[in-house]
């Protein structure tokens, strides 16, 4: 019972300390979400997904039991997942600093890269999440922006 109000106590105090960056994040994110129907900010400017595109999606069905949806959606979440359980483990369960916290996250971002490049050399334009949205903001404001875009999912 003792590591348990232990561990809640450093959560606590994580929120206390950031609180106000999860708050301006969540704002941000209802905001943009309202205005472009997704969060990603280079899928709002280009409307070319970035390499976390799907992840929300993954993880919901990751954790509802539907590993194979979750894959689809985006397998960095494997990536993803196993980075915030070493996290957790550290930071909140032994209270201890996160060892190796850069390499880990220098790690996370190669493999998200990579799986990312792999995924649009494969499956960009036609694949969610892997397609092109023209409701984005160089679209909206640059008319040749969307004509060379269309020009070159073409050509794949």
């Amino acid at each position: 019972m003792k590591k348990g109000k232990e561990i809640l106590g450093r959560i606590f105090k994580d929120i206390k300390e950031y609180g106000w960056a999860l708050a301006a994040f969540l704002v941000c994110y209802a905001l943009i979400h309202v205005i472009f129907d997704a969060f990603c900010p280079l899928l709002v400017l280009t409307g070319i997904p970035c390499a976390g595109c799907g992840l929300t999606r993954a993880f919901l069905f990751l954790f509802s039991g539907q590993f194979a949806r979750a894959m689809y959606m985006n397998p960095s979440v494997l990536l993803v997942l196993a980075f915030v359980l070493y996290f957790v483990l550290f930071r909140y369960v032994l209270g201890r600093k996160v060892k190796g916290l850069n390499v880990c996250l220098a790690l996370l971002v190669a493999g998200m890269l990579i799986i990312y490049g792999y995924r649009m050399w494969m499956y960009f334009p036609d694949r969610v999440p892997y397609v092109y949205h023209e409701n984005n903001i160089l679209a909206n404001r640059f008319p040749l922006y969307q004509d060379l875009v269309q020009r070159l999912i073409a050509r794949l």
